[in-house]
């Protein structure tokens, strides 16, 4: 049941979690990598049936930290050890969660991708392009019956487009086009417009919902008589609203010096020099080879596992929406264009082939067990016999990836996204700001991006406090680490 308090929870949230490890903890008077404590859990036998997941999990988070150097050893050791052999007798025989985790075929590519971006940040590309075509094999990897159309295992367009980039910095110009098409290209899916509908409907009763619960939060803080809960400078989100089909906002007046010469409080100039809202444009060799910065924005949260079945022999893969469907990007100010979608990892999902042989072994077990459960005397040992599916997943990927790329004036820059949903409504609280975004005199920025619900609102400990006592709820949970560099 929606409590219409909901509208002041998102900003606590983000906090919370800050609060609980997702910033550098004090221990006396010495500030502690948050890293070191991850780190130091990790499993350190190869022959861990989480080894893999563990280090593409600790892989990402270091990442999207900034710490790349601490990430990219730990991505590697995963990806070397996914063709090696182990003994998976003991999943055979009971629950599969025993068994040597090697991820889903678009975990796999994941992994292949975000070690390609680090390689190619370093600027070895040949490494680079072999990590992108590996990300790409395992996708292909997914597509197992003949019935399966094969180009659900030609849509990994993240790992194309940086595939395209790569080409490009090594002088293929066919294999450049060719990937940038790729990356362009979108997959149709028999049951994307039902779960469009279902999702826009979705949205429409939050919108109402959300609008009840922005009135109680403006009106339970901003009365400058209640000194208990007044928070100076709230605003009525309620009435902040806007569509992607509304022209862009005009240009404000950047930040930053006057253009030399012009005279005193004169605006900065256009920072964005080249941009375009033309998906056709973006993805051409020609439009990316003249971009200098490069934003990868990840939002939402990847497909997750349930179990089904008599006896929960049978993983299921759970889709969770995500909100952000249409990202408008502003650089100091300035309208710089659109960023486009290219990967959901829910239609990786959804397009993934099932294993037979899996599946049978699987269903053979829970009808086996069903039939013992059912014996006398046998039944009282094999209602301990635990034959459930595989519930593991990476837990740290994003739901959707956008690209966004646009020429900008060398300097630091503030970047500006603001996010539709399915309906093209705007989400107010998902607005999220970073600052110090710097183009080199040469050369290109490659910056990525973890926005999350309250970005440009987030409340300090006492506030959090505060609202809480008022009878605010925290009741949703998102990524916390906005920024990092490949």
């Amino acid at each position: 049941m929606f409590d219409r308090r909901f509208a002041v929870v998102l900003a606590l949230a983000a906090a919370l979690v800050l609060a609980a490890g997702c910033v550098p903890q004090r221990t006396s008077n010495a500030w502690v990598n948050p890293l070191d404590a991850l780190e130091a859990g990790l499993v350190q036998d190869p022959k861990d049936n989480n080894y893999i997941l563990r280090r593409m999990e600790f892989g990402c988070t270091a990442m999207l930290l900034g710490c790349d150097l601490r990430g990219r050893p730990r991505l590697k050791e995963a990806f070397d050890h996914l063709g090696e052999e182990r003994d998976n007798t003991a999943a055979a025989l009971t629950t599969e969660q025993l068994k040597y985790y090697r991820g889903e075929t678009y975990e796999r590519a994941m992994l292949a991708t975000y070690l390609g971006m680090m390689e190619y940040r370093a600027g070895a590309y040949n490494d680079a392009r072999i990590f992108f075509s590996r990300a790409i094999s395992a996708d292909r990897a997914a597509v197992v019956k003949e019935t399966t159309p094969p180009a659900y295992g030609e849509d990994f367009g993240l790992a194309y487009y940086w595939l395209g980039r790569t080409f490009a910095r090594l002088n293929d110009a066919d294999q450049c086009a060719i990937a940038f098409r790729k990356a362009a290209a979108r997959t149709d899916r028999k049951d994307a417009d039902k779960e469009l509908a279902a999702d826009r409907k979705a949205a429409q009763e939050f919108e109402k919902r959300r609008a009840e619960g922005e009135e109680w939060a403006y009106r339970t803080f901003s009365d400058p008589k209640n000194k208990e809960l007044f928070m100076d400078g709230i605003i009525n989100v309620a009435g902040v609203r806007g569509t992607a089909a509304d022209p862009p906002a005009g240009p404000a007046a950047a930040a930053g010096p006057p253009p030399a010469g012009g005279p005193p409080g004169a605006a900065a100039p256009c920072p964005v020099l080249r941009s375009t809202d033309s998906r056709d444009e973006f993805f051409t060799p020609a439009y990316q080879a003249d971009a200098n910065a490069v934003l990868q924005v990840e939002v939402g949260r990847a497909p997750y596992k349930y179990l089904a079945g008599m006896n929960m022999e049978r993983t299921e893969f759970g889709r969770t929406p995500v909100a952000p469907r249409t990202i408008r990007v502003y650089v100091d100010g300035h309208y710089a264009g659109q960023a486009f979608e290219v990967l959901d990892l829910w239609d990786q999902a959804a397009t993934q082939d099932r294993i037979a042989e899996k599946d049978a072994a699987q269903a053979g077990k829970s009808i086996l067990k069903t039939i013992l459960d059912n014996t006398p005397y046998v039944g009282n040992v094999s209602a301990y016999w635990n034959v459930s599916g595989d519930v593991r997943h990476w837990t740290t990927l994003p739901g959707k990836v956008f690209m966004f790329a646009a020429r900008l004036a060398p300097g630091p820059h503030a970047v500006r996204l603001e996010m539709y949903d399915c309906q093209g409504s705007l989400l107010p609280r998902w607005t999220n700001t970073y600052y110090g975004v710097s183009v080199p005199q040469e050369g290109e920025a490659c910056v990525g991006l973890r926005p999350q619900v309250e970005g440009d609102n987030r409340l300090p400990p006492a506030l959090v406090e505060k609202a809480v006592r008022a009878g605010a709820r925290p009741g949703a949970w998102y990524e916390v680490m906005p920024m990092y560099r490949f």
